[in-house]
């Protein structure tokens, strides 16, 4: 437990070394006056303009999606042979996994797509 509090004061007091106006960090918090600096907040979204990216990803990403979609058909169509898993553990192995991971990249292509088109739609 000490060594977790001497590691505690140690980055508290490195912490204060860079916010010192001495070595060149920001401004400190007792300067008084002067313009401080805000925390940044990220910017607000553009409505209905998209970047190049995003209105390439909006155009494409449904097209991916139904490629997606059937590849998840046919492999689960491939794991409905009840003697696969006998005969092959490992493609019974592998169109599980790839199935699994086209489930994760569908889900994430549907929810970009969704979040782009309220951002057309504004």
């Amino acid at each position: 437990m000490d060594n977790v509090a001497g590691a505690k004061a140690d980055w508290e007091n490195q912490r204060k070394d860079r916010s010192s106006p001495a070595r060149g960090g920001g401004p400190s918090r007792s300067d008084g006056g002067g313009a401080q600096a805000e925390p940044r907040s990220p910017p607000p979204p553009r409505k209905g303009k998209l970047t190049f990216k995003d209105q390439r990803d909006y155009d494409l990403l449904p097209t991916r999606v139904e490629e997606l979609s059937a590849q998840i058909a046919r492999d689960e169509a491939a794991l409905h042979d009840p003697a696969l898993y006998t005969r092959d553990p490992a493609k019974f192995a592998a169109l599980s996994d790839a199935i699994a991971k086209a489930r994760t990249e569908k889900d994430a292509a549907e929810e970009r797509w969704l979040e782009l088109a309220e951002l057309v739609e504004g």
